[in-house]
Formats: structure tokens, sequence, C-alpha cells
């Protein structure tokens, strides 16, 4: 953590504990594409919006009656409100007194009432938030027994949405909640040590239930050395989960998606093509955001263009859009054609092999570039395969130049995207250049 960052965090939230109406919004996203939420936040909330940014998140201030501005970001995965930042001296040889300084700074927190205030409203929690002691103990034995009943009926298979929406719960509830602590360097005791100190505290401040699986609300104990940030999560699943209902081997994150498209700078009129689709992520995203685009997806693959199929009708409304199965290496694109290529390429881990793509990578190379606009066209590839990608962008230097390049963390997998520009070079100039080459050698 560089100082610079420590100190304008500290004057962004400073500026918000002295304005009842200011709240310090803290965002997660996809590591890399860190610029691109910063440039939404800017786009969707206000142009003169101050920023910091930190690798994986973004914080910024925003006054509550704007909220709404902030839930309509697709870049980013999770919300929380900062409740606090603080800066700890742990003592390195008594872990319990270290303990005893996290149960101290919720106590001290001056901010966390306005911030559980908000969150209420922001969540539309319709319960007690700050239920009495006979509230809770009269509620408490309850809400256990009818937990027990149904904790079988809350798993579905392959789901790993934790917690419940709080819009859901009823005027009567007693809020439930869980702490979860996140570490990052050496210190003598555990994130879970950290989580139920914290928790007890909050427990005996405001009576809430705890419960691990099922929470409403949950209180994100950020440690970095010796920084602490209290945060309360305000999206009850992250927003990549959004759009897909029908899944693939490589189903892409809406949000990576999102934060994609955004790459490729679209423009009012632009024909964008996904030509390795998968699951739809891409196309469904700009369909769903670039309404003045138009969106086609591909897939070689049956089932892939099916599985599109079948989340698009999952959608509501009507997009500019269209699906079609075809083969990458001979697209039905006049050259000169489409605006702009997004996509996910074949990486050889999950779907494909390393040793395809070294030739694979170079066909598809040049079929993009052969119907990508001249001069104008752009493309967004997204790979974990870079030896194979600069060996094809050895073969399409001509045609491609390489404009940005991005190393970005997705799932613990580290993946790089590039972002093409078209050259001049008509296509037939570039095959008339590679015989000449040929009959040469």
């Amino acid at each position: 953590m560089s100082e610079e960052f420590k100190c304008d965090l500290e004057r962004l939230f400073d500026i918000s504990t002295n304005d009842s109406d200011l709240l310090t919004v803290q965002t997660t996203v996809d590591t890399g594409f860190e610029w691109q939420a910063v440039d939404e936040c800017k786009e969707k909330i206000s142009p003169h919006l101050r920023v910091v940014k930190d690798r994986g998140k973004i914080f910024f201030n925003v006054n509550s009656k704007d909220f709404s501005k902030v839930r309509k970001l697709r870049s980013v995965d999770n919300i929380y409100v900062v409740a606090s930042i603080q800066y700890l001296t742990y003592n390195t040889e008594n872990a319990d007194t270290n303990l005893t300084l996290f149960k101290e700074s919720v106590k001290t927190c001056s901010q966390l009432k306005k911030c559980l205030n908000a969150w209420k409203e922001i969540t539309r929690f319709p319960g007690k938030l700050y239920p009495t002691l006979e509230d809770y103990q009269n509620v408490v034995e309850i809400y256990k027994a009818k937990k027990e009943q149904n904790k079988n009926d809350d798993k579905v298979p392959g789901s790993k949405k934790r917690g419940c929406d709080p819009k859901l719960g009823e005027e009567n509830d007693v809020l439930s909640f869980r702490v979860s602590c996140e570490r990052t360097g050496t210190h003598n005791f555990e994130s879970s040590q950290v989580a139920c100190a914290v928790g007890g505290q909050m427990q005996d401040l405001y009576h809430w239930i705890v419960d691990l699986t099922s929470y409403q609300l949950e209180v994100l104990y950020k440690i970095t050395h010796g920084q602490v940030i209290m945060g309360l999560r305000v999206t009850p699943e992250s927003l990549h989960r959004r759009n897909i209902k029908y899944f693939g081997p490589t189903t892409l994150r809406a949000t990576i998606a999102y934060n994609l498209l955004s790459l490729a700078d679209p423009k009012p009129g632009d024909i964008i093509v996904d030509p390795m689709c998968g699951g739809g992520s891409i196309p469904i995203e700009g369909a769903l955001e670039l309404r003045h685009s138009f969106i086609i997806g591909g897939d070689n693959h049956e089932k892939a263009v099916a599985r599109s199929r079948l989340n698009f009708e999952a959608l509501e409304g009507s997009f500019k859009s269209d699906l079609i199965r075809w083969d990458v290496m001979q697209l039905p694109f006049k050259n000169s054609y489409v605006d702009a290529f997004v996509t996910d390429m074949p990486f050889g881990k999950r779907m494909g092999s390393m040793f395809d793509n070294r030739v694979l990578y170079k066909k598809y190379l040049l079929e993009l570039a052969r119907t990508v606009r001249v001069q104008h066209g752009r493309l967004v590839l997204l790979t974990y395969d870079r030896r194979s990608m600069v060996g094809a962008l050895q073969v399409a230097k001509n045609l491609l130049k390489v404009k940005k390049m991005l190393g970005v963390s997705m799932g613990g997998l580290n993946a790089a995207v590039y972002l093409l520009k078209r050259t001049k070079l008509t296509y037939e100039q570039f095959q008339l250049s590679a015989n000449n080459v040929t009959k040469s050698s």
C-alpha cells in the first residue's frame, strides 16, 4: 500500500465523515480493470467524481440520495459502504491485545450508525436494525429452529451464493449478520479470530442474530498490514452473476464482459461481434448496455449457440442482436465490415489446448483482421495463452497494431487483454505481399 494511496483515501473518508449526506463507497473489480471502473463511475455518477484507485478496488464519495447510480455500475463485482478506516499498531507479542484493539475499533466507530442507516435504506431492509435485548431473546430460538428446518431447502446444487436479500425480510425480523475478515500481511492472529471478536462486539452493542450462511448483513473487515477498513456490503451477491442462466465450461463473468466491451470504445451504429461467444456473456452484455449498436455472437459449437439463445430468451425485452453458428476461420462477412471484435479466446486450460492454439491463433487473427474495418477497426481479445498470442501478432503485425495490453487476474488465473487497432493496409495488399515473400524464398 503506497503512502500516496493511504493519504488520498484518508482525505476522501474525512470528507464524507464531515458531511452527513456523503457516503464513502468501496467497489471491487477484477484486477487489471480498475481504470475501466473509474471511467464508468465518472460517466454514470459525475464527471468530476474523485476516485481513489487501489489493486482490485476503487473508492469514491457519493451523496446518499444518488446511490441508485452506484447500483447501476456494470464494471464492478461488489459494493460496500465504508464505515471506518483506521490505522492500528499491533502488539507483536500478544495476539489477545490486538483482538481487543479490534473490539475497541467497533466501539469508537463514529460513522457506523450513519452507515447502518444508509445500508437499511439502500437495501430496503424492512426489519429491526436496532432491536432491544428483549426483541432478540424473543426471536432467536424461533430463528434457529426455522433455519434448521429449512437448511436442506436452501442448498441449490452448484450455487455459491451466500446470504440472502435483505429486502425480502419482514417487519418484525431482527437483523441477521456475519463478519468476514480478509488479511494481507503477517500477523499473530487469524482472520477467524478477528471475525469472532468483531462479531461478538457488534452483537453485544446491537443485539443482532449471528448467521454465517443466511445473513442479511455482511460486515467486511479488511486488514492490510496496519490499515483496517470496515465495510457494509450492499450487494446480496456479486454483480457478475447477472444475465446468465445456462452456464457452459468457460462462461465469462458479466462484469468482465462489460469491461472488455468498454475497451473497444463502442460508438452508436457500430457492428460489434463476438466470434467465439460460448454462453453469450459478451453479446448479452453488449445488447443490454449498447442499445445504439448492433451485436452479433457466433460459435462453431452447436451447443454453445443453443446455450446463448437460451440465455437471451431468459432476458426481458428485445435487442439489436443476432446469434449465428459459424467457423471462426471463415466468417460470413465481407472484408472491412465489422467495427469491433470482442471475444474471450480459447486458452487451453478448460477448453482446447496450448499446442493447438499456436496454429489456430494465427488463423483466427488473420480472419479477424480481414473482416474488421481498415484503419478504424478494433479488436479486444482476452486470453490466458500469451505465448500463442505473441506468435499470432507477429504473423499479423502489418494488419494489427497493439494499442494496449492489460495484465488481469480472474479467479486466481493470470490472463491478458489485448486492444488491437487495424492498420491502413488492405487485406488484399497484405496477401499480395505475403505471396511475394513466399515466392522469393
